[in-house]
């Protein structure tokens, strides 16, 4: 309960989440949309945001390896330390509960699909999930896969009463 309160205050005082991001140091573009506010890691200003973002709820990014303290305290490891720049390129969709590790790079016009947990490099135009993820298919063929899936409705019907637009469509399927 605390921590929310704490949350609110500052989502007020920083005008939302993109501003509170780029208050903590991540640079991030224009047009994006954070569902919550991520969780950014100790190192935000190691995370690189393009243009037209958007991130689903529960997602992390973490810039280091914080394992090397298990051995840190060894005279021959004493300054280890690993850290990894992290970088999403514009028109990405980050979905709900995705861990992205250090040194990746999410390619543009990238989906990263819900609970992923990205290790390496997302290629442009592709659409990756899983744990590890691993690519899916082409941003091309996911198109047509979700065109060809999206039953007949109407549209301004959809705009007053989208619930009801959503039903139908979901019974539909079925």
């Amino acid at each position: 309960m605390i921590f929310s309160g704490i949350y609110n205050r500052l989502q007020k005082k920083f005008k939302g989440p993109i501003g509170y991001a780029r208050y903590i140091g991540v640079t991030i573009g224009e047009n994006c949309k954070l569902i919550d506010n991520p969780d950014w890691g100790s190192e935000p200003y190691l995370i690189t945001v393009g243009n037209h973002v958007y991130f689903s709820s529960k997602c992390s990014l973490v810039t280091h390896d914080g394992s090397t303290w298990c051995f840190r305290d060894e005279p021959e490891y004493k300054h280890v330390l690993r850290y990894g720049a992290i970088e999403i390129k514009d028109n990405c969709f980050i979905g709900m509960g995705v861990t992205i590790l250090p040194n990746v790079t999410i390619g543009p016009n990238s989906i990263v699909g819900a609970g992923s947990l990205v290790t390496k490099d997302v290629q442009p135009n592709s659409v990756y999930a899983g744990v590890p993820a691993k690519f899916i298919c082409t941003m091309d063929e996911y198109k047509t896969k979700c065109k060809e899936a999206t039953p007949p409705y109407n549209l301004e019907a959809y705009r007053t009463d989208k619930q009801k637009v959503v039903m139908e469509m979901v019974l539909h399927n079925k």
